[in-house]
């Protein structure tokens, strides 16, 4: 087997260490491309690191005390009304999802 010595580089073409380090280049570039095309449209808002954001979720009540919530809770469960609780800054809120909120208001009511 022969060692890799100017004779057996020039066998093979002229493919040099400039063209060979512009190949890399050029498909590190269009990696980056396609990566930024597919990845990089991401168009949804800045996370809200407040709390006060709950994504599909939306407040139909804030009470004050877990035992509270939880009695408003088992209230909507048992009408068939999927329902989170969240304690967030000294008060108890009921989510449901958008869907449920007017049945859980008038439930609540």
């Amino acid at each position: 087997m022969p060692l890799l010595t100017e004779s057996v580089l020039e066998d093979h073409g002229p493919v040099t260490a400039l063209s060979q380090v512009l190949l890399l280049v050029v498909v590190l570039a269009a990696l980056g491309f396609v990566l930024r095309w597919a990845f990089g449209n991401d168009r949804r808002g800045v996370p809200d690191h407040t709390g006060d954001d709950f994504g599909l979720l939306t407040e139909v009540a804030v009470v004050p005390t877990p035992e509270a919530a939880d009695v408003l809770a088992r209230r909507l469960r048992g009408a068939g009304i999927r329902t989170n609780v969240v304690h967030r800054g000294g008060a108890h809120r009921l989510l449901v999802f958008p869907a449920d909120v007017a049945n859980a208001k008038l439930l609540l009511s």
